[in-house]
């Protein structure tokens, strides 16, 4: 027998509103705040913690850090008046597009990112992290990947949290 209750919609990888309410997203009603918050956090949720207990390897390590770091300038676009479809066609999966597109709309973010994004974007928007390599000679690249894309995470914030 079906359920009664209406159908919810997803937007992008977010599975919750932060509210608990369902709507689509619209420039200038709250539903991009809304959607912001929701990347924002579903970003926080993937970007690795500094914990020496971690069983992760470098790859996924990098891989769930490569997630973050595309949702976090997507929440930031989101607070500036970009709605889903937008990030969706111009910003796709490609780390490097979306941190330019955010800093176009005036994020500030350190050049190191620029470092970070470049490695992570030869697998990532080709779905091709199965053949990820640390950087030759840098077995820190998992750890300085984290703590960039967690500053990133910092700057973002505010633009999220803020009110409309």
């Amino acid at each position: 027998m079906r359920s009664a209750k209406p159908r919810k919609r997803a937007f992008g990888l977010c599975a919750a509103k932060p509210n608990g309410r369902w709507r689509l997203g619209r420039k200038g009603s709250g539903g991009d705040r809304d959607l912001a918050q929701v990347f924002f956090a579903n970003g926080e949720g993937f970007l690795p913690r500094d914990h020496p207990a971690d069983p992760r390897d470098g790859r996924d390590i990098c891989y769930a850090t490569a997630i973050a770091a595309e949702l976090a300038p997507k929440a930031f676009l989101l607070s500036q008046g970009w709605d889903d479809d937008r990030c969706r066609r111009e910003v796709r999966h490609d780390l490097e597009t979306g941190l330019l597109c955010a800093r176009a709309e005036g994020l500030d973010a350190p050049r190191a990112l620029d470092d970070v994004l470049g490695v992570l974007n030869i697998y990532y928007p080709k779905h091709a992290f199965d053949r990820f390599v640390l950087p030759a000679g840098d077995e820190t690249f998992p750890t300085t990947s984290r703590i960039v894309v967690a500053d990133l995470f910092d700057r973002v914030r505010p633009h999220v949290e803020a009110g409309p």
